[in-house]
């Protein structure tokens, strides 16, 4: 069977890197600073699926943390920049998912530099507010923050998607955010964050996953399961989300994602993550099957080929 993947990384953390990347808060896998194009596609090979292509999905969110500005746009142009010569040495069928901080006053003038690259579908900015993620513990909940939401509203104007990473408590105000800006599909990825804590706390995140999924643009990403527990193929608390998550959002709107080499690192290489996968939806017809694992993710990434 075909697998996209919408949610992968690589980067260059070497001494002289010019991705932008932050060598002080990425890994090396497989003990390598350079993990590039070619990296990734050898460790899918084991998935048991035919890779295609997917989606890059940037890095920077996490590095560069004390970093404002115009300086800090610099590191995000430079990963797409590099990203797009990686990909261009592959004949799979990728695409990017950059970052910019649209709090910046200036950040129409950063989309037209970063929308240069033809391969680029959209921005990702993480949002994780208490827990923050590093960046908005010094930022705050920028879902609050007049400035981004200002900035958000830009996108619509380069035809890109927002790549959504958030915690369980702001999805009510991110489905709002949506509701104003219906051209400006959202990707919940990972789920949206759920500790067990807030898988237990049903009221929380069900209430607010359906808030999002009552906007028709936006979709979910099937992730990171592992953030929730490194055990998950045997919790059923964890399959039966999934399963629910699906039959909240429809079958077609979800996507599995790999979140290589980040699950790699937690001990979930290809063969395990897919063979996984693939217990969680053995009742789903094959037709469902291949919207999951591919036909949908490249719908909404808008892939071409």
């Amino acid at each position: 069977m075909e697998f996209w993947d919408p949610h992968f990384h690589i980067w260059d953390i070497s001494s002289k890197t010019p991705s932008g990347h932050d060598p002080s808060v990425l890994f090396a896998p497989h003990g390598r600073e350079i993990y590039g194009i070619q990296d990734f596609e050898k460790d899918l090979d084991d998935s048991g699926f035919n890779l295609t292509g997917g989606v890059f999905v940037e890095a920077v969110s996490v590095c560069h943390v004390e970093m404002d500005g115009d300086d800090y746009a610099e590191h995000c142009l430079a990963e797409t920049k590099w990203v797009s010569e990686q990909i261009s040495n592959s004949a799979k069928d990728y695409y990017i998912v950059s970052t910019l901080a649209l709090e910046n006053p200036n950040v129409a003038d950063h989309l037209a530099k970063i929308t240069y690259h033809e391969k680029v579908r959209g921005i990702r900015q993480i949002l994780n507010y208490q827990p923050s993620w590093p960046r908005n513990e010094r930022l705050g909940n920028l879902l609050e923050n007049p400035a981004w939401c200002d900035g958000f509203e830009k996108l619509k104007d380069f035809q890109l998607i927002f790549d959504l990473q958030i915690n369980p408590h702001q999805f009510k105000q991110a489905a709002k955010l949506s509701d104003r800006n219906p051209e400006t599909p959202l990707v919940l990825g990972h789920l949206g964050s759920p500790t067990l804590s807030d898988l237990k706390d049903d009221k929380i995140y069900w209430e607010g996953l359906q808030a999002l999924a009552d906007c028709p643009q936006n979709s979910v990403k099937l992730s990171m399961l592992s953030y929730i527990d490194k055990d998950w193929q045997n919790n059923f608390l964890v399959k039966d989300t999934v399963l629910k998550i699906i039959d909240t959002f429809g079958v077609d709107r979800c996507f599995f994602a790999s979140n290589f080499p980040v699950e790699l690192n937690e001990d979930w290489p290809s063969e395990k993550l897919f063979n996984a996968f693939r217990d969680l939806v053995q009742s789903f017809s094959p037709d469902d099957q291949r919207k999951l694992f591919s036909e949908n993710a490249k719908r909404v990434y808008k892939a071409t080929s």
